[in-house]
């Protein structure tokens, strides 16, 4: 490799950008360029080391070049520092099955050299005296600028980037900043959450504010970006601690359901869009604090069922002939099992049935769905929140088509990777920057994609500081979007927030942020969108009254890349698939029972919306 920089070049590098010994993405040597300046690019299986610290290497495969001999040898006894070895040892260990990745090229004294990636490390390698022999000179802290996460997430990124040598992209920053910032009125009371929901089943999203002294709905203007306050239109008079959206009773409008810290309340919307009247109270035995409410199709064409996570388990309410509905509890949890958080709700093991996930602090139980409302008895699950208040929400942030658990509480961030067969493994570690900038504490998060590159993104909002962005590079390997979050960029944030949420507030096709401060005051961060340059995206919807309420997962593709899955929900939950230049977007989904669906859109001045149908 004529550039692959040596060991203290890279280390340099790094340290001159950070100033701190964590090693930030490093914009001149990317896996672009290590693919590019790499001859031989192997996976490699590997055995443990032997008495004198030997590694035998099974090639598996060549990724680039020829693969050569099949066997090679790795000497971790040649290192200049023995703790080093023993870590590599330890890293060996943890590796398993799982492949390791050699980058074989030349230095700048064009002599062999060799960089090795296992287990989320860099080994940098000299050509031994024998050959297929290569001996261990430091682990290379300076690459993880290059690529920091798994390596069967790297060798992933190398495959894409060798497939398509004139169009692939490793991101090395966000690539955006906030054109303008705008205060949107204050709000009064304890703000639980923000939703930004399609209230008017036009495509055009409003934002909701749950507060519990009163909850609030914002309507803002395409062009000037003023906020629009319609609650009182709407004659909207609830007061929410927790609350969902969706076409409960089956007329094709959005309806609010509320928990007030007393009751669940069904406010229906009316057809000149108001809530008029008093609100419907449904029936529930709840027990202790309502953690969050869900909907979710159980089989009532136009009618979805009701799900109230609470510290007793999950409660379902399926519509009933008379227009009410019935309760159903759930089976209940082992004792001690006493989830701070809301359930979620997806289709978690890919067969095209909803799922409901019950998490605690540490583990999880798991419905397996098995028909539309139906769910089998539930089984551990590892999926672990952490300590004190916490939570968590979906994605699919590897882009492999099955949805992943982010997890936020007191303790740290946890992100659960969803492998074939629902094993999930805790892969926070080998993701990225969030490895030491995913802060401990957060009040809510989200899947975004803030740059509309297609890549999913993350959002979380803090009691006690600024909120978090974190840009995907792709493949599971997370950026801080420091264009977006520094506190330089947003000081109005600093003191803390309430909670936030990330979303296309004027429908210009970029996601913007809305933050409710500590002080109730609401701030709106407006995406930079040049003129001339539209943020191109495909939005997908279910449609409010159509043949699912969903949840519905939704996959992206361009070409032969996923874009990854979204879990989409009628009303409160669309997928997005943003895209850098004009193009096509595949889209891909199933409901329950019927076959799978595809469909081609272009892609290419401005954001587009399709709503997804049953082939029934």
């Amino acid at each position: 490799m004529s550039a692959m920089p040596t060991t203290r070049a890279a280390l340099a590098i790094a340290l001159a950008m950070t100033g701190a010994s964590h090693a930030l993405i490093n914009p001149r040597f990317t896996p672009i360029h290590l693919a590019e300046q790499s001859r031989q690019i192997l996976v490699l299986k590997l055995a443990p080391p032997d008495g004198q610290g030997r590694v035998a290497a099974e090639v598996v495969r060549a990724v680039k070049g020829e693969a050569g001999s099949k066997r090679l040898v790795l000497d971790l006894a040649s290192a200049a520092k023995k703790e080093q070895a023993a870590a590599i040892k330890e890293a060996i260990a943890r590796l398993g099955e799982g492949p390791a990745l050699l980058f074989v090229g030349q230095d700048e004294e064009k002599e062999d050299a060799a960089f090795l990636h296992l287990s989320g490390r860099w080994l940098r390698l000299d050509a031994g005296k024998a050959a297929g022999a290569w001996e261990l000179r430091a682990l290379d802290t300076g690459m993880e600028g290059t690529w920091a996460g798994g390596t069967d997430m790297l060798l992933g990124a190398v495959e894409y980037i060798l497939k398509n040598p004139d169009e692939a992209t490793v991101p090395v920053a966000v690539g955006f900043k906030w054109a303008t910032r705008a205060k949107g009125g204050q709000i009064e009371g304890q703000v639980s959450e923000f939703q930004a929901v399609d209230i008017a089943g036009d495509g055009r999203l409003a934002l909701f504010i749950a507060s519990d002294k009163g909850d609030r709905i914002l309507l803002f203007d395409p062009k000037s970006r003023v906020a629009a306050d319609i609650t009182a239109v709407r004659r909207l008079a609830s007061k929410s601690h927790a609350a969902a959206w969706g076409d409960v009773d089956g007329d094709g409008r959005l309806d609010l359901l509320s928990w007030d810290g007393q009751a669940l309340r069904l406010w229906v919307q009316a057809k000149d869009g108001a809530f008029a009247g008093a609100p419907q109270q449904i029936p529930v035995g709840l027990r202790g604090a309502c953690r969050g409410i869900s909907l979710l199709d159980v089989g009532t064409k136009g009618r979805p069922g009701i799900l109230v996570s609470g510290e007793g388990g999950p409660i379902l309410l399926r519509p009933d002939a008379q227009g009410g509905f019935r309760q159903e509890a759930l089976a209940a949890p082992a004792e001690g099992f006493a989830s701070a958080a809301a359930c979620l709700v997806a289709d978690l093991d890919g067969d095209v049935q909803c799922d409901i996930l019950l998490p605690d602090a540490s583990g999880s139980l798991f419905f397996k769905g098995e028909g539309p409302g139906r769910f089998a008895k539930p089984v551990p699950c590892p999926v672990a929140l952490g300590k004190g208040r916490s939570g968590a929400f979906v994605g699919d942030f590897d882009h492999d088509g099955r949805l992943d658990v982010w997890a936020f509480a007191e303790d740290r961030c946890r992100l659960w990777r969803n492998r074939v067969g629902l094993s999930f493994e805790e892969v926070m570690s080998i993701s990225g920057e969030t490895a030491y900038y995913a802060m401990p504490g957060a009040l809510c998060g989200l899947t975004c994609d803030i740059n509309n590159d297609g890549r999913q993104d993350t959002f979380m909002a803090y009691p006690d500081r600024p909120p978090l962005i974190f840009f995907n590079r792709g493949f599971r390997s997370f950026g801080k979007a420091l264009e977006l979050t520094r506190e330089d960029v947003i000081p109005e944030t600093t003191e803390g927030q309430q909670a936030g949420t990330v979303a296309d507030l004027n429908g210009d096709g970029a996601q913007d942020m809305a933050i409710v401060l500590k002080s109730g005051a609401l701030w709106v961060f407006w995406r930079e969108v040049f003129e001339g340059e539209p943020a191109l995206a495909l939005r997908a919807a279910l449609p409010l009254g159509g043949e699912s309420a969903g949840p519905l997962t939704v996959t992206g593709w361009i070409e032969t890349r996923c874009l990854g899955a979204w879990n989409v929900q009628a009303g409160s939950a669309e997928a997005l698939f943003g895209r850098t230049q004009a193009g096509e977007v595949t889209l891909r989904w199933q409901f329950p029972g019927v076959k799978e669906q595809k469909r081609a859109i272009a892609v290419e001045h401005k954001a587009l919306r399709f709503l997804l149908e049953s082939a029934k």
